[in-house]
């Protein structure tokens, strides 16, 4: 069984998955942290195996953070990190393993494949992909999560 701290936990991927969790015998959620008790981090009794980030740009630090210290490896999947906090989330996966994605969506991932694929039959041409999220989504397009053709 995995031990999880699951940030972001009241967010609608962190109910999701809290939701997967619970009918998982695979899963353990020992920690669900949000805005409202973020200061667990502070209080950790029982280390998790991992943590899986689906909260803000400045709770994702306050997780690595205490990740660097414990040595706990990390799932980013939270949207919309400067320049400077990508790189800085580069220093961190020195310290401990990261696995980042700006989106976690299956459909994104099968039509980046796509993408790649036009994109080595298609090398003459101009291609943009303009990305859109819901209209509920926080950060709205996310900021930096460009997909290169």
């Amino acid at each position: 069984m995995i031990n999880l701290l699951l940030n972001g936990y009241k967010g609608n991927m962190g109910e999701a998955l809290s939701n997967y969790i619970k009918d998982s015998s695979d899963f353990n959620l020992l920690y669900g942290i949000d805005k409202d008790n973020v200061e667990l981090f502070y209080e950790i009794v029982d280390k998790p195996d991992v943590i899986i980030d689906f909260s803000t740009t400045h709770s994702s630090f306050i997780a690595l953070n205490y990740a660097v210290k414990e040595l706990v490896p990390v799932v980013i999947a939270t949207t919309g990190f400067s320049m400077e906090e990508e790189n800085r989330i580069l220093e961190y996966s020195e310290a401990i393993p990261i696995f980042k994605s700006s989106n976690m969506s299956y459909g994104i991932n099968i039509f980046s494949n796509i993408i790649s694929s036009f994109a080595e039959k298609l090398n003459n041409m101009d291609i943009e992909i303009i990305e859109k999220h819901h209209r509920k989504k926080v950060d709205a397009p996310s900021r930096y999560s460009s997909y290169d053709c």
